[in-house]
């Protein structure tokens, strides 16, 4: 594995330690960037493309939702459809 330094931009910066920062779990800024520019290179043909699998997007919190265990079903289908 190779190592590289790189300067960040303030708002870039900025941007990725508010990132960090909403994050329940907390990762490592090195993980996040390595992730980004391994998708950014793959969408422009540069890498193989990634395995495409399942992607979640954890709701927010304060999202509303009190059931979402019992009722994932229909709580899924009113976000997809609405």
């Amino acid at each position: 594995m190779q190592s590289l330094n790189i300067t960040l931009p303030d708002a870039i910066a900025n941007a990725l330690s508010a990132y960090i920062g909403d994050r329940e779990v907390s990762l490592a800024a090195n993980a996040i960037v390595e992730n980004a520019l391994e998708e950014f290179l793959s969408q422009r043909g540069s890498l193989p493309p990634q395995k495409q699998g399942l992607r979640l997007t954890p709701a927010s919190k304060g999202s509303g939702f009190k059931d979402t265990s019992v009722n994932h079903d229909k709580i899924l289908a009113e976000q997809t459809f609405s």
